[in-house]
């Protein structure tokens, strides 16, 4: 190993470290909020002694969750393993070997930050949609990165090998329905790909194995069979026919959360891919254009104009229907750069991969409701490796000191804010007991409890008295029935004086 790579590797190995600081700091200040109130109560015990049967079949997930949300040293180094863990492979996923250096890491650190509030707030801001959406990412990267890594010869043939793959496919499969959709998906088409390695195609036969086996387990839970035939009120499959709730979810809710509100995201994959585009003079100029034209529009639009539309000036219905019309030619110019205008014969395979996992990885919620902004994360997922992947080839060909220090900046930047704005919301989460005790000391008959400075970075911190939450919060605060719960603003809590 030279001086250089050196270098580069212990930069790498020290921003790795400190991204790890950062999610044990993250891990520390994210308060348990909503169903984890549930998870961490007796609850879920209840669901643990039956085998969540009547509940879903996602074991492993589950038994984490309750874990996660009673045991704090268990709760924090899990959090900051998984999203460490999540930008490693993110990084290694779409890096060649050995060739991933420090802005790599931070640069995908600083993706994962920025992407929509709503789906930050339902993901890394709440343990549940953590466990189940990030860590179930993880589980997918995983996989991947086995698939495309060359390894040993001996390790190929090593019985414990074998026995790890399989759990890793008995595991994955317990952890959510779509990734499970998905890893199936990723495995058959695996056979494929790994047609002329045939000891690693046998090593793949132990984990299709275990998917097998732990999908068995997910879906012979009753309660699929109560969903797939209407008769679970909250999760069903589709009432007034499929492709009108398809249309219905992707115009009201997936556009919205996976384009819409990520545009600082799609503004970056969008300028590298035109540069890529125009790195040549390959192809029809006018369709160069206007494809150059749609991506850059509609990403600008998504980054920088809010509230063009407002609900009490517009109508909300037919402004989503020209939204969602709009992500549609944003995606199918994103397929026209790749198919006709990208010269990287390795870039289009690896860009085609990423969006047909993107559809993959949504297509089950076509069926299946509710859709909501955490089960967007796996797609957006992978619009932030097709990113990554896209940024690494132009500075792999043209590096930019200065770029790379843009890109430096903008990863250690989302760190700070991030942990900022989580620092303050769990200093009053935690603080929040203390009143509370002194208000119950008093016996008052309305206990008034401070809302989170930024609730909007965490998943239903302050629910309203209709939601079961409410009285979940109460019963872990020790609140009566006959007592009233009320959740003042942060801004009026000093104000108006409510705890003297």
């Amino acid at each position: 190993m030279d001086l250089e790579k050196r270098d580069d590797y212990y930069k790498s190995a020290w921003t790795l470290i400190i991204i790890l600081i950062f999610f044990l700091c993250l891990g520390t200040v994210v308060p348990l909020t909503g169903d984890d109130w549930t998870w961490g109560s007796q609850i879920g015990i209840r669901r643990l002694t039956t085998g969540f049967v009547g509940y879903n079949g996602r074991l492993f997930s589950n038994t984490l969750e309750i874990l996660i949300t009673r045991l704090s040293y268990m709760r924090i180094p899990i959090y900051a393993l998984v999203n460490t863990l999540l930008v490693y492979l993110s990084v290694k996923i779409t890096i060649p070997n050995k060739k991933a250096t420090s802005w790599h890491f931070l640069f995908a650190t600083g993706l994962y930050l920025t992407i929509s509030t709503q789906v930050f707030s339902q993901s890394f801001g709440w343990f549940a949609g953590f466990i189940n959406y990030i860590f179930g990412m993880l589980l997918i990267f995983i996989y991947i990165y086995w698939l495309v890594k060359d390894f040993k010869e001996n390790a190929k043939s090593n019985p414990v090998y074998y026995f790890g793959l399989f759990m890793l496919g008995l595991l994955s499969a317990l952890v959510i329905e779509h990734v499970t959709f998905y890893l199936w998906c990723l495995a058959l088409g695996s056979i494929f790909y790994l047609n002329k390695n045939r000891k690693k195609l046998l090593l793949n036969c132990s984990y299709i194995l275990g998917l097998v086996i732990g999908s068995a387990v997910m879906f012979l839970n009753p309660v699929y069979i109560r969903i797939f035939t209407g008769q679970d009120s909250f999760r069903h499959t589709a009432d007034n026919g499929l492709i009108h709730q398809a249309i219905n979810m992707y115009t009201n809710q997936m556009a919205k959360y996976v384009f819409q509100q990520n545009g600082l995201l799609l503004l970056v994959l969008s300028i590298s891919l035109i540069v890529l585009m125009y790195r040549n003079d390959f192809g029809n100029t006018i369709l160069k254009w206007l494809t150059s034209f749609t991506l850059l529009s509609y990403s600008l639009f998504a980054a920088f104009i809010r509230n063009l539309f407002p609900s009490s000036n517009f109508n909300t219905t037919t402004i989503n229907q020209l939204l969602a019309i709009f992500s549609i030619i944003y995606v199918l110019a994103l397929i026209i750069s790749v198919v006709f205008f990208i010269q990287n014969d390795g870039l289009n395979k690896r860009l085609g991969f990423y969006i047909v996992s993107a559809v993959l990885l949504s297509a089950p919620f076509v069926a299946i409701t509710p859709y909501g902004p955490r089960c967007a994360f796996n797609t957006i997922a992978f619009i932030i490796i097709a990113t990554l992947d896209t940024v690494n080839v132009i500075f792999a060909s043209n590096p930019s000191r200065e770029a790379i220090h843009i890109v430096n900046f903008y990863g250690i930047f989302s760190m700070i804010f991030i942990l900022s704005i989580m620092g303050l919301n769990g200093y009053v989460y935690h603080s929040r007991a203390q009143v509370i005790r002194q208000q119950l000391a008093k016996k008052e008959s309305t206990i008034y409890v401070r809302k989170l400075p930024f609730e909007q970075f965490v998943w239903d911190s302050s629910p309203s008295p209709s939601r079961f939450q409410y009285s979940m919060y109460k019963k872990r605060m020790h609140i009566s029935n006959k007592q009233k719960l009320v959740f003042v603003s942060f801004d009026k809590w000093n104000k108006d004086k409510f705890i003297k």
